[in-house]
């Protein structure tokens, strides 16, 4: 099998794994990540080597702020918002 075609296979499948939600976000990312290397696809320096501490820190902050909004309930509230001005019927 060819490294384009593995490759996309192990694409479809962190899609599919990402959209079933199932299992955290964290461990399809790694596992992806695992399986991609243990394909020999990529190296470990390649896959660290885009990763400065700031985009660290950014995703990080991401998770953060993303964790405060649902506690809050702000992102329900923009849901239910955002679905009573969309409407039920079809225009």
């Amino acid at each position: 099998m060819s490294d384009a075609t593995t490759s996309l296979i192990i694409l479809a499948v962190t899609v599919v794994l990402f959209v079933w939600n199932r299992l955290p976000v964290g461990v399809v990312a790694i596992g992806s990540a695992l399986a991609l290397y243990l394909c020999g696809l990529v190296s470990v320096e390649s896959m660290t080597s885009g990763l400065g501490a700031t985009v660290i820190v950014f995703i990080a902050s991401l998770f953060v702020v993303s964790e405060a909004l649902e506690a809050s309930g702000i992102t329900g509230w923009i849901g239910r918002t955002v679905g009573r001005v969309a409407g039920t019927g079809r225009a």
